[in-house]
């Protein structure tokens, strides 16, 4: 056992977990923040009169161990610091004259139904058989509620990275990074609920006389399997809530790398930006051809996105998103295609399609691309494209090959982001599986863009022919 470590990171947390009424932490292993909780949680008993501390694990085994870390803090205090114990036993413990308890119990589906307390503490939620049942039962205890856990990919669906994983993605949530690397992400709309982040390098020491990175080389890569080091050691929020490298169906490396591509957008006065909306990373040249995709939207769920791509060299030169209605997403698509040459255009044939169709047909947006089938084969008079069933796999599938042979540009962060959440059938892996309580509409619109270019009119081909003149110089012949 090592001596617990007043590290800098902890002693923020425990500002954070006293500061908000509910607080997620996303954690790396070994950080001492299991040994933190049973402090924090002792404390509460031993300083404030008639506190309830329910502690949750995902077993009898574990929370068993957890109530060990509190006696083992509790016997190493200096006695003016104790209150005399009334129980001590497998499952609490109680101080006499004070009235304060201490709960630990599995997290079976009712455990905690009726608990009316201070501090609910789930340790390592993400495994917990029945976390969402759970949470309804100690959801009215009306204390502080804490939830940590490292990362669980063998099952992605678990409560603890839906709650996560939508709190990180909410278009409104504010990422802070403390002094000690600790990642704070809160959400105006949510004032009392917070997600930390904390990174297995934010421990400044693992063994003496080792670096980290020496630590690290002998002894985590040779013991730990690629989905366990995804799982226990982290190094960024987003190795946690990407898909297991076993399980992904765009090949992560090269996303990696297409990640050097990532920038800001560029300061120019010839794209309207509407505040920020939309992002230019290279205005129009004239000399230039580009295809442009929408994936649009009601304004009221998922953003729209809008993506422009130079089809000869790939590079998408300018993207547009924002929870916008159908109508003002049809007038940016036009006022896009325009400027960047009359660009061939589609749009996907969703929900909010046929009113987007409606919209560009009044405002005769130009060089609209036709409905194809997968085999590519035209549909007459029907415009958009329908990205659902055997269309859907075949141009993610077309997608997952561009990005593995890296035949695009791409500067917007999400895109790769969301590229990562996309897993494999596990019933037929060749095929993609999009989760419909994610995000994928980054995914959805490059999609769309890159099948859009493979059927993209490349303009007509010219032969030129020149024969000398009689003053020496030469003539021009065009065939």
């Amino acid at each position: 056992m090592e001596q617990w470590q007043s590290w800098q990171y902890l002693l923020d947390l425990i500002d954070i977990i006293l500061k908000y009424d509910v607080i997620y932490i996303l954690k790396a292993s070994q950080l001492g923040v299991s040994w933190l909780m049973a402090i924090i949680n002792l404390w509460f008993t031993l300083f404030n009169e008639t506190s309830k501390c329910l502690l949750l694990s995902q077993g009898q085994i574990e929370s068993k161990e957890m109530l060990n870390k509190i006696g083992f803090i509790y016997d190493h205090l200096p006695d003016y610091l104790k209150i005399p114990m009334t129980t001590d036993n497998r499952a609490s413990m109680s101080f006499r004259d004070d009235y304060s308890e201490i709960l630990a119990l599995p997290s079976t589906d009712k455990a905690g139904h009726g608990f009316q307390g201070t501090l609910v503490t789930r340790d390592e939620v993400a495994r917990h058989e029945y976390a969402r049942e759970n949470f309804k039962a100690v959801a009215r205890a009306g204390g502080k509620l804490v939830e940590l856990s490292t990362a669980n990919k063998s099952d992605p669906n678990n409560y603890f990275d839906e709650k996560t994983r939508g709190f990180y993605y909410d278009p409104d949530t504010i990422k802070e990074v403390l002094s000690s690397g600790i990642e704070l992400y809160t959400n105006p709309n949510i004032p009392d609920t917070c997600l930390v982040f904390l990174s297995w390098k934010l421990r400044p020491t693992r063994k003496e006389g080792l670096s980290l990175e020496e630590w690290w080389n002998r002894d985590i890569v040779p013991r730990f399997s690629p989905l366990e080091i995804e799982e226990q050691y982290p190094e960024f929020i987003t190795d946690v809530f990407k898909a297991s490298i076993t399980e992904g169906y765009f090949d992560f490396k090269s996303l990696d790398d297409m990640g050097f591509d990532v920038c800001n957008p560029i300061k120019q006065d010839v794209i309207d930006t509407m505040n920020g909306i939309v992002r230019v990373y290279k205005p129009p040249d004239k000399s230039r051809n580009y295809v442009l995709f929408t994936d649009p939207s009601d304004g009221v769920g998922d953003p729209f996105v809008t993506v422009v791509m130079d089809y000869v060299t790939g590079e998408v030169v300018c993207s547009a998103t924002g929870k916008e209605r159908v109508g003002i997403v049809a007038k940016l698509h036009d006022s896009l295609v325009r400027s960047y040459n009359n660009a061939n255009n589609s749009f996907e044939y969703n929900a909010c399609g046929i009113a987007f169709a409606d919209r560009l047909d009044e405002m005769q947006t130009p060089n609209p691309a036709p409905r194809r089938k997968p085999n590519g084969i035209i549909v007459e008079r029907l415009r958009g494209q329908h990205v659902s069933g055997e269309s859907k796999e075949l141009i993610l599938g077309d997608l997952a090959a561009a990005v593995s042979h890296r035949k695009f540009v791409i500067h917007d962060r999400e895109f790769l982001q969301q590229a990562k959440l996309v897993t494999r059938n596990k019933n037929d892996r060749s095929r993609p599986d999009t989760d419909k309580k994610l995000p994928f509409d980054w995914v959805m619109a490059l999609a769309g863009l890159w099948n859009l270019q493979r059927y993209a009119p490349r303009g007509m081909a010219r032969i030129v022919s020149y024969y000398p003149s009689k003053d020496g110089g030469y003539i021009a012949s065009r065939n």
